[in-house]
């Protein structure tokens, strides 16, 4: 049983604690919405990345689709009616974005690194296209969502129980059956007659979709857009969904501990915060722990292998 997923969940209980302890209304409904709703959207982005990661691959266009989608919100929610059309808008060109991934590296055999961040500077240019600076703005009824509460929960909260809801689902389906099939084993996968290529396209598509959600809950956040916002999130995504136990080899970890991983990022940065420190020990903070989860997930995966020897006759 891979611990990982735990353990991410304790360091952000950990962290929560120092946080509650430095700051004493941290446990105020006001704080809590806050913590939700700036996670949110770093849970969307992970859980796509973490589809990815599943297979092997890496998606680096995340951070363009995400700025995209920030430039078009701040630009097209004009007004109230329009916010529906243009959120559609975001979701199918994030689709798009990933469903060219895919081709690309499912049918051309292209490296998911090289392909992705050709698509990142691409997407990325078109957000600089859409929005030159940083501005715009988000209708207030719109933005202000976010930060407001259903049935005692925050609407954050509920976004993401209702991603682990549909986690919950998708783990049951053949389609992540064959996405954990191929990254555990690509030729065997092959062999037994999984369709590689229909399923990089599939993934590499929700990956996209999941950055444009991400893009439209950040920009619901901030009630502005920001052509460069995903320049600086590919790594926390990355992060998260690694400190939750999925592995870069591919084949092995979940949706549930990246959500951990994803909390546990967001505290990092409220610690930092609260003792009054400089953005530079959150960075270093979130440096550590990757290079910490990388190396644990090695050897997790180098004790599997040696059982796998053991019990080979």
């Amino acid at each position: 049983m891979d611990v990982r997923p735990g353990i991410a969940w304790a360091l952000a209980i950990v962290l929560f604690v120092v946080y509650a302890l430095q700051q004493h209304d941290v446990l105020s409904r006001l704080q809590l919405t806050d913590l939700c709703s700036a996670t949110v959207f770093l849970v969307a982005l992970g859980l796509g990345e973490g589809l990815v990661l599943l297979t092997r691959g890496i998606d680096l266009s995340i951070g363009g689709v995400l700025s995209m989608g920030t430039a078009i919100a701040a630009t097209h929610f004009v007004s109230p009616g329009t916010e529906l059309l243009w959120s559609s808008v975001i979701i199918v060109a994030g689709a798009g974005v990933g469903v060219l991934n895919g081709a690309l590296i499912g049918i051309l055999k292209l490296q998911p690194f090289i392909v992705t961040l050709a698509t990142w500077s691409i997407v990325s240019g078109v957000a600089l296209l859409i929005l030159p600076i940083q501005g715009g703005s988000i209708p207030p009824h719109f933005a202000s969502w976010i930060n407001q509460s259903s049935l005692g929960l925050p609407n954050a909260a509920w976004i993401i129980l209702a991603m682990v809801a549909g986690w919950s689902w998708f783990k049951r389906t053949r389609l992540c059956r064959r996405i954990y099939a191929l990254g555990s084993d690509p030729e065997g996968a092959a062999i037994a007659g999984v369709n590689t290529r229909s399923t990089l396209i599939a993934v590499y598509g929700m990956a996209g979709v999941c950055a444009a959600v991400g893009s439209i809950l950040y920009a619901m956040l901030t009630a502005s857009g920001d052509p460069t916002v995903g320049n600086g999130e590919i790594l926390p995504a990355v992060t998260a969904v690694v400190i939750g136990g999925t592995s870069l080899y591919g084949g092995s970890g979940g949706f549930v501990g990246t959500v951990g991983g994803a909390f546990a990022l967001t505290l990092i940065a409220d610690v930092v915060f609260a003792f009054n420190l400089t953005s530079y020990w959150q960075q270093l903070a979130d440096g550590v722990v990757l290079i910490i989860a990388v190396l644990a997930g090695g050897a997790v995966r180098s004790m599997r292998l040696r059982r796998a020897a053991l019990r080979a006759p």
